[in-house]
């Protein structure tokens, strides 16, 4: 009596009924089964079953005392699976049960819901499987890390399992996902932008952020750039050359942006050796701007030939290349292939030889080329191969493309008419503002420094 009371307090109502049946139909029949007398048939009315049938302990089979994720606002099922080892139809039960209370609503309107107990055979074992679903229509966060018991009421017994409710882990794969593809599609996409404008956002940070960088003021450099450049007399020297060298550089990068340029011809001392201006200038120097067109480095067997542009190449007299070929000698530096590679200046082979060596083999400085004008294939393969390698290697700054890339700077007919005309040169002075791409690409070389005063001081050779 005392556990017919507990139970009456759990199940409810209708549990108690079916469980007071369960108890007085085994108690009325247990009695015949044990001494294998005849149930008298009054009893068959008082116990409506099969009096020569039998049970025994209910298994439950499902849920297995297990913890089940379900995903929030989805629906869930699950069912509760009894076996009744046994002959005939057992009186057994199955209910379902949460926080101690009975699950009885079969309505699918319902948050929670189950529906009759159904009940079949079977043969081998012999016993009868009952099977009693819940229903979620809509898994809310109250019903998470909850107990969830299926019991089945039996005269043996009241067996049960359970199922504890979780909600899914969140699904990282998707995020990760958005996250990585987020992050490469920004690195390509920073990438991409750097590489098409690295030069304007190098230029801009150095102007925003000055801090960051030394001040070479104090490295005892007395020049930012040493000017390389074709000499009169020299293969690939023209009146455009020397214009470029000695108006246009110092008008934007002097004047303009603030630097220091070594340009000879402008700032030699008179009467100084060519060896020992060339290095001690050199030395003094953070930068060379090695200006070259297809005509500036030329060998001997090509004096015949004309290049694409319309070069006409003079022949090598005997005196230069006896100085060149003495001036490779004492040197052994980076070169130009031997007397293969003859050029007709002293003081351009001199500087172009000590900067490359100091570039490529030292590394104590840093070499920009400049191309005058387009350079082909088949002048390209004319070129020293220190040239050539360092052409490779970081490339060269273009001012003919400055001037348009379908217009020779040499063959201009238009400049050379401006020019007799006495007038300005229309198509150069587009390219003479220091925000054109030519000039960015130079100042992106150039070493870092702020504005500085003008240097207006000329030497007497520039006069002459």
């Amino acid at each position: 009596m005392k556990s017919l009371h507990n139970l009456s307090g759990i199940a409810g109502k209708n549990a108690n009924l079916r469980v007071r049946r369960v108890l007085k139909c085994s108690a009325l029949i247990g009695p015949f089964k044990s001494t294998a007398s005849k149930i008298p048939p009054e009893l068959h009315f008082a116990c409506p079953c099969r009096p020569d049938g039998y049970s025994l302990v209910p298994q439950v089979h499902e849920p297995e005392n297990e913890i089940i994720k379900g995903e929030k606002g989805s629906n869930f099922t699950k069912r509760c699976r009894v076996f009744v080892p046994g002959v005939g139809i057992p009186f057994v039960d199955v209910y379902w049960l949460v926080r101690n209370e009975l699950i009885t609503k079969t309505q699918p309107s319902e948050h929670i819901y189950t529906s009759e107990q159904r009940l079949w055979t079977q043969d081998d074992p012999k016993g009868v499987w009952l099977e009693r679903p819940l229903f979620f229509s809509e898994l809310r966060g109250e019903d998470f890390y909850l107990n969830y018991t299926c019991r089945a009421y039996s005269s043996r017994g009241f067996p049960e399992g359970y199922f504890t409710l979780l909600p899914t882990d969140p699904n990282i794969i998707l995020p990760f996902g958005l996250v990585v593809g987020g992050v490469t599609a920004l690195f390509i996409i920073s990438v991409t932008v750097y590489y098409i404008f690295r030069i304007d956002i190098v230029l801009c940070f150095r102007r925003v952020f000055p801090v960051l960088y030394a001040n070479k003021d104090l490295d005892g450099k007395l020049y930012d750039a040493y000017v390389a450049y074709p000499h009169p007399g020299a293969f690939g020297f023209n009146e455009e050359v020397e214009e470029f060298v000695l108006q246009t550089l110092p008008k934007v990068l002097e004047q303009a942006c603030g630097y220091k340029l070594f340009i000879a011809g402008r700032d030699c001392l008179p009467g100084q050796a060519i060896m020992d201006s060339v290095d001690e200038n050199l030395q003094a120097s953070r930068r060379v701007l090695l200006l070259y067109n297809a005509s500036t480095f030329i060998s001997k067997k090509h004096t015949s030939s004309t290049s694409s542009n319309n070069n006409n190449i003079t022949k090598i007299n005997d005196r230069d290349d006896k100085i060149e070929s003495k001036t490779s000698e004492s040197t052994g530096s980076v070169g130009f292939d031997g007397g293969n590679r003859v050029v007709s200046d002293t003081r351009q082979q001199l500087e172009c030889m000590v900067a490359m060596n100091r570039a490529l083999l030292e590394g104590s400085i840093k070499v920009v080329l400049v191309e005058l004008e387009e350079i082909t294939p088949a002048q390209l393969a004319l070129l020293p191969e220190s040239v050539r390698h360092l052409r490779k290697r970081q490339g060269a700054v273009c001012w003919w493309k400055a001037l348009g890339v379908r217009q020779r700077w040499r063959t201009s007919s238009r400049w050379r008419k401006d020019k007799k005309k006495g007038g300005k040169d229309s198509q150069m002075s587009p390219s003479l503002l220091p925000s054109s791409m030519f000039w960015k690409e130079i100042r992106y070389h150039m070493p870092v420094r702020g504005k500085r005063a003008v240097y207006p001081e000329k030497t007497a050779l520039l006069n002459l």
